[in-house]
């Protein structure tokens, strides 16, 4: 059931983190990075315009009635905005499960059936426009098991959960529904794992945490493409580079796939787009660079 608003098992050690003061307060902690930068919540937001459970995406009719809400709203002139902008609604969760992993030790229950999603009015800058989030229902943390042989194990088969049982109904729920193919989808999550480890490489953690996180990211591309569905990982590409926008001498990674910005109301192809021409490319500097220095 949608509704409209106005405004594999993984063996672990549950931690209930709301029962003592001090862990009352760390765990308010973490919510609150869960928030601000992996679209993981436990709130309803304010200006709420969209919710259903996750588990409603995998149904067909359900899907197609979203897709055609849901594209407008990015203002979107062509239905594959709304799908590709759906498929990135995965991208917080996944970089925030990576941390989780790598930071606490510990999950929290990300399937389907304990998440609904969240369509809300945001501002930025004065600017409008409508995010996602995921209402985490069960807020209780899966522990990792103490051994280091039995962790690795246990956090191959957590990555494994997610993108097979959690984000990969979503995208072929897309797909049967939509009008690119599942390929498109997956393609759209590459770049942000590789900003995300960057990120997190060049942040304030400790060295333990990022070594860690360093392995988890690997395991990640190194997964079977069966996990996804694919013949391949769909993670595990390589990036082309190009000479940045405004720096002769440094190069810049160039998107995985095309995020179709450019179907978007007032939209074009970003500098980083694999189908902008380099020509169209070269322009750019040219023009952005006289434009600073004038």
């Amino acid at each position: 059931m949608i509704i409209i608003v106005s405004h594999g098992i993984i063996k672990g050690n549950i931690v209930h983190g709301l029962t003592r003061e001090g862990e009352l307060s760390m765990n308010a902690t973490r919510v609150a990075l869960l928030e601000s930068s992996f679209d993981l919540t436990v709130s309803k937001p304010e200006n709420l315009v969209f919710s259903c459970p996750a588990l409603d995406l995998l149904d067909e009719s359900n899907m197609k009635s979203l897709l055609e809400l849901y594209t407008p709203l990015v203002k979107g002139t062509d239905p594959s905005v709304g799908e590709v902008y759906m498929a990135s609604w995965f991208r917080g969760p996944m970089l925030g499960l990576i941390y989780m992993l790598s930071a606490w030790n510990k999950v929290p229950d990300l399937s389907l059936n304990n998440l609904t999603v969240q369509i809300y009015k945001a501002a930025y800058n004065d600017h409008e426009y409508y995010a996602t989030s995921f209402l985490m229902h069960n807020v209780d943390l899966l522990s990792a098991p103490q051994q280091a042989e039995e962790r690795e194990e246990w956090t191959r088969k957590t990555l494994i959960a997610f993108f097979e049982q959690t984000v990969r109904p979503v995208f072929e729920s897309i797909a049967k529904v939509g009008t690119l193919q599942v390929g498109m989808l997956w393609s759209q999550l590459p770049t942000s794992l590789a900003y995300g480890y960057e990120r997190l490489m060049n942040g304030d953690e400790s060295e333990q945490v990022k070594q860690l996180a360093d392995q988890n990211f690997e395991l990640v591309k190194s997964l079977e493409g069966a996990v996804f569905g694919r013949s391949k990982n769909p993670l595990d590409v390589k990036f082309r580079m190009t000479e940045s926008l405004g720096d002769p001498d440094k190069q810049v990674r160039m998107k995985s796939a095309c995020c179709l910005y450019y179907l978007v109301d007032g939209g074009y192809y970003c500098f980083t787009c694999p189908r902008l021409k380099e020509a169209e490319r070269k322009e750019q500097r040219t023009a952005y660079r006289s434009k600073q220095q004038a």
